[in-house]
């Protein structure tokens, strides 16, 4: 027998990541992977592995990037949890970028979150930062400290925009991009700039808006009250008084669907006498977005004739708020209280477990009138119809003489069955 020749390819050393930057000083310099098991498959497949964090070593991670992209998400997801700071900044900045919204889903430390704007912007300043890139960064951007949002190129319109429409920043990072913003435009009260700021305008101080013409506010495009998402009650209060004078939108009752649908969120502010006095048909203008931030104390002030009106999506959320209400105020007085969803499940059981019932007392029913058949041909037997539709039961026996089943050829028991 011929001996067992050995593989003549000579076994390939593990290559050291192009990414790493050598220093011969770090030793314990390393790329967590999860690849020790690459002998494993699934389906034919590779498996993928978290790298075990014990051999970890915080301050000394480096991410290597292979075709494996899963695997490479992982071992990146290694360096978020088990890393530090200095781990998160070594990060390919280009990786970080296209795997933003993926890096915003993870529970991680603030502090990690905000450290991948530094890894995105390296060595370039941040007034040089384009729109592209901010745009890329959306999930991230609202772990920036206002200080670092206020050097960005305020002058571009869409960097502007893209600020005003950010949905997850809060007043104190509006408010220091607003300040810097009227340092830079004295022009920023015309209707032009104003529509532009959209959620900036939560930043701007009470005082400045008020030296504002009235009818400015009349000038202002129908989406920027669905951007104040970083303003307090006040501030909206506010809004709401300027739009409703007389130069503006005047009183509620004057409203159309258009003009209802215009204020957006300032009809959370809306006080149930204005909001009941409101024209029927306006109330088509209201959406999802805006009823979802309506107080039900003023809810609870919709006419009948204005439910006809409203949008089934405002409608539903509406008819949830008003029964989470009522649940609220008997529980609170002590009463108990089964949610709908568990009524409606026992509801379905019983349904499923008396239809079970019936059919089979149905089914016995048959056999038994078919063994009978056969000892008492001279009985008047059952002709039974059985109709069975979602919601009713319907037996239908009828008395009929034996001989007329002899007769046609049919049997004695008719059983249909209909769905």
């Amino acid at each position: 027998m011929d001996a067992i020749q050995p593989d003549p390819k000579p076994i390939k050393k593990i290559e050291e990541p192009e990414n790493v930057t050598s220093n011969e000083t770090d030793l314990l310099a390393h790329c967590p992977t999860g690849q020790g098991f690459r002998g494993e498959v699934f389906q034919n497949k590779s498996a993928v592995h978290l790298p075990f964090l014990e051999f970890v070593h915080r301050g000394h991670c480096h991410l290597k990037i292979t075709k494996d992209y899963m695997q490479t998400a992982v071992n990146a997801f290694a360096i978020f949890i088990a890393g530090n700071l200095d781990d998160i900044l070594r990060l390919p900045s280009l990786y970080v970028l296209h795997s933003a919204r993926t890096i915003a889903m993870m529970k991680i430390a603030r502090e990690k979150m905000a450290a991948t704007w530094s890894v995105v912007k390296g060595s370039t300043p941040t007034e040089a930062i384009p729109y592209e890139t901010l745009e890329r960064y959306r999930p991230l951007f609202k772990y920036l400290n206002g200080k670092e949002m206020a050097k960005l190129n305020l002058s571009d319109s869409r960097i502007l925009s893209y600020i005003g429409t950010h949905p997850d920043l809060s007043r104190h990072q509006v408010g220091v991009v607003a300040s810097r913003y009227i340092q830079i435009n004295p022009r920023w009260t015309e209707p032009k700039y104003l529509n532009m700021m959209n959620n900036l305008l939560c930043g701007v101080p009470m005082i400045f808006m008020r030296r504002i013409p009235e009818n400015t506010y009349l000038q202002l495009t129908h989406q920027i009250f669905y951007h104040i998402r970083a303003c307090d009650p006040l501030q909206r209060r506010f809004y709401l008084a300027m739009m409703m004078r007389t130069q503006a939108l005047g009183k509620s009752y004057s409203w159309s669907a258009r003009e209802v649908s215009r204020l957006g969120l300032l009809l959370a502010e809306v006080s149930g006498q204005d909001l009941s006095a409101i024209n029927p048909e306006a109330m088509s203008g209201i959406t999802a977005q805006v009823m979802l931030e309506m107080p039900i104390h003023s809810l609870k002030s919709i006419t009948e004739m204005q439910l006809r009106y409203l949008e089934p999506k405002p409608l539903n959320i509406l008819a949830r708020k008003l029964i989470a209400y009522q649940n609220q105020q008997l529980a609170a007085s002590g009463v108990h209280i089964i949610p709908s969803f568990s009524l409606i499940s026992i509801h379905y059981i019983l349904f499923y477990l008396i239809s079970i019932i019936l059919l089979c007392k149905l089914y016995s029913l048959c056999i038994i009138l078919r063994f009978l058949r056969f000892y008492y041909r001279h009985c008047t037997l059952f002709s039974m119809h059985v109709e069975i539709t979602s919601f009713q039961y319907t037996i239908i026996l009828s008395m009929i003489p034996l001989n007329y089943y002899m007769s046609t050829n049919s049997k004695a028991i008719d059983c249909n069955f209909v769905y």
